[in-house]
Order: C-alpha cells, then structure tokens, then sequence
C-alpha cells in the first residue's frame, strides 16, 4: 500500500506496489512448490519463470527482469558471495535497462543501478555478506531519496519513486532472510 501511494510516474494509476507484490508472489508460490533439495539450477528457473509469468504492469515486467538478470549470473557459481551477488546485480542493472524502451533516470532503474554500482565499489573490501548487504541497502536508500531530484514529476507530487521504493522493499526483505529476520505481514 506503501508503495501504490506513491505511484505517480509513469501514470498515476496507484498499482506499482499491487504489480511488484503479485510478481514476488508468484515466485515465493512457485517455490513453495518446489521438493525438498531442489538443486540450484531448478530454484533458479522457478525464480525467473515464475517473476516472468507473475508479471503485472511496467513496475512487475522491470522486477522480473531484475530477477532474471541476478539468476543467468549465479547460474555460473556453485556459492555465492559479495563478488558474485555483485555480477548478479550488474547483470541486472544491464537486463533491467534493456527492457526499457525507453530507459528514465529518477526510476526504480535508477535505484537498481545506483545498488549495482556501489556493490561493485565494495565487494573486493566487504567479504561479510551481511555487512555488504547493509551497505547495499543504504545506498539504495540513498537513491529512492535521489530519485525526487532526477524526475521532476516526483518532485512536484513530493514523493520518491515508487518502483525504486519497492525493489528496495524486496532487497529488505532479502536481508531480513539472510539474517533469519521474521517479516511481518
């Protein structure tokens, strides 16, 4: 609901939260299905195909495209750590962008590469998968709250992107897994 309030760009029509929801549903749905001890490559798939199938509206389209591009990178890894989650993010950066007509900075692609960028910066001095993610996610931070400046829609409405807000959520709740951190409701 958070994220629908501020949907104002590219049309006010107060859906990217509901769009983003119901594409991460259809992956944690997909993977719910999925037998104990699925390998690697299967939880894969079932992420990018289910992102890909749950897709609602630009905001979930850009989403799946961000989740394709972090699994054809761990495809090449048998574990993942702050270099690889790196390459993860920047082949999603690079996906996310070309399924964009029409690429808009000041937008959750902005958001994304900003969140790419930095974990490249940092990943060869932050081995600490925890402390990268910290550090990630106060960059992401940094640019929803850039995001006002970079599209002046935003900043007449007084909010910040909606898409960039809600990859950020997701990447949050990333991190509350990685710690074991419940997530409400």
């Amino acid at each position: 609901d958070e994220v629908n309030r501020l949907n104002v760009f590219p049309v006010p029509d107060g859906d990217t939260g509901t769009n983003m929801s119901l594409t991460m549903q259809m992956v944690v749905d997909n993977l719910a299905k999925l037998p104990i001890g699925a390998s690697s490559a299967e939880i894969r798939k079932t992420i990018t195909t289910g992102a890909l199938m749950g897709a609602r509206g630009n905001s979930g389209v850009i989403t799946s495209q961000i989740f394709r591009g972090i699994c054809a990178v761990l495809k090449d890894y048998n574990e993942v750590d702050t270099k690889t989650f790196a390459k993860g993010l920047k082949s999603a950066t690079d996906i996310a962008y070309s399924a964009v007509s029409k690429p808009k900075e000041g937008t959750i692609l902005t958001v994304c590469r900003m969140i790419s960028e930095h974990a490249s910066s940092i990943c060869g001095k932050t081995k600490d998968f925890e402390t990268f993610f910290q550090e990630i996610l106060a960059k992401g931070e940094e640019a929803v709250n850039l995001t006002p400046t970079l599209l002046p829609v935003l900043k007449k409405a007084g909010v910040v992107d909606s898409g960039g807000m809600g990859l950020l959520t997701i990447y949050r709740g990333m991190y509350k897994a990685l710690v074991g951190e419940e997530i409400e409701g």
